[in-house]
């Protein structure tokens, strides 16, 4: 088989610096090393895509065509320079996409801006790969399949679209989002992918599609991975840096449980001041330094604030135990965020708190022994397990890494399982 034409549209690309914009880097960088000519479809970044510090290398031989926003998203631009504009804009797009069937995406625009490049690019590809989100990168995929039936098209999804427990979005807009999806991906789309086995389940029961598991992963140098788990962490002598690092959400991803156990702890006199920290990196966390202003809660906060990725994963490598924080809600048992194989692939204990145990996070974390999940039911217990981690080993004696299952989730190993597997698929369509 001649080699592959590949189009990959996704709005996260370098210099945004999103746990989605290294999924499409690997693919890219991999499938370019395995001999397809790879073509990357993107838009211009604007402030409301900041951080913009992603520094990662240009690949050798892919192409990335960056489209240019709109006029008017241009003088939109200008106006949300400043920090006000910004945080109101953002509480009014919220507003109203709750309360009326009015919804505000800004990076639609992307997908007007890149019509005439999809119209001429599918022309010139055997296959596109749409990852979601925004929902503008299917749309693009789907305006490059009516522009080419011939195309083969995977849809790829790191969340849901319309079913998507974290939007915020009115009934009418839900409906009209499910209409889109329905309209474009389960009638054009030749594949769709997926982060979660839980994910797929609900994409095919929605779209009546096939839908491949390909699993977020990690990036590391498979003999530095090696190194690093030659030999198990060792809980530090002084005080315990609980790190966390990306967006949290008040009711879906919220460390209060943990700051109460804490404070419980601290009120019983079982530890000290200074003696556990929660260090919270990235620059979306609200509702972290909301909680900063309690005064129970603020000797436990330390709110670190946006860093470079190479201070992020510094400090992940450096913690005492790495917290990771997910919705308890049904509609998020299968999310697999891409923070979870970063920290997997750091070397430390991860605490989960709040989602459920048999949620496909304590299944990853059980298949690879790098961690436990305490879900609402297991609150209450929550306190002595920190106590037992502090004055024993807790959660270190839990740590049993299996260097087997881990590296199941090396980028490298999943781009080039991905790519055989597309492969095959348009094998058997030639036949």
């Amino acid at each position: 088989m001649k080699n592959l034409r590949i189009a990959i549209i996704t709005y996260n690309w370098p210099p945004r610096n999103a746990i989605g914009t290294h999924r499409p880097y690997a693919w890219a960088r991999y499938w370019s090393e395995a001999g397809a000519s790879v073509t990357i479809l993107t838009a211009n970044k604007q402030l409301y895509d900041e951080p913009l510090d992603l520094d990662l290398p240009p690949i050798e031989g892919v192409k990335v065509i960056e489209v240019i926003g709109s006029t008017r998203l241009k003088l939109i631009k200008k106006v949300l320079n400043f920090d006000a504009v910004r945080t109101l804009a953002k509480k009014i797009k919220n507003w109203v996409n709750k309360r009326s069937i009015i919804s505000i995406d800004p990076r639609l625009s992307w997908r007007y801006s890149a019509r005439p490049i999809a119209g001429r690019l599918a022309l010139d590809v055997d296959l596109v790969v749409s990852t979601y989100g925004p929902a503008a990168s299917h749309l693009i995929g789907y305006d490059m399949k009516v522009a080419n039936p011939e195309l083969f098209w995977v849809a790829d999804y790191r969340d849901l679209w319309s079913q998507n427990h974290l939007t915020v979005m009115s009934r009418q807009n839900k409906e009209l989002s499910r209409d889109t999806e329905m309209n474009t991906v389960a009638t054009r789309a030749d594949l769709l992918s997926a982060v979660s086995k839980d994910m797929g389940v609900k994409l095919r029961d929605l779209t009546g599609k096939e839908v491949l598991y390909v699993p977020n992963g990690f990036d590391v140098n498979e003999n530095s991975l090696l190194d690093r788990f030659s030999t198990l962490p060792v809980k530090p002598s002084g005080p315990m840096r609980i790190v966390y690092t990306g967006m949290i959400y008040e009711g879906h991803r919220d460390p209060t449980p943990l700051l109460k156990a804490l404070v419980e702890l601290h009120s019983d006199g079982l530890i000290s001041t200074g003696e556990v920290t929660i260090d919270f990196y990235g620059s979306r966390a609200d509702l972290a330094a909301r909680l900063a202003e309690n005064m129970q809660y603020a000797p436990f906060i330390r709110l670190k604030g946006h860093v470079s990725r190479e201070e992020a994963l510094l400090a992940q490598r450096s913690a005492g135990i790495l917290l990771l924080l997910e919705s308890t809600a049904p509609e998020a048992r299968g999310v697999l965020t891409g923070k979870l194989f970063e920290y997997i692939a750091s070397g430390k204990p991860i605490l989960c708190i709040g989602s459920q145990p048999d949620y496909e996070i304590g299944g990853v974390l059980r298949q690879t022994g790098t961690g436990s999940v305490v879900g609402p039911s297991q609150f209450p217990s929550l306190k002595a397990l920190v106590l037992d981690t502090l004055q024993g080993n807790g959660l270190y004696d839990q740590y049993k890494p299996n260097l087997t299952e881990i590296l199941k989730y090396s980028r490298r190993t999943q781009a080039i399982e991905f790519f055989e597997t597309l492969r095959e698929k348009l094998k058997d369509r030639e036949v």
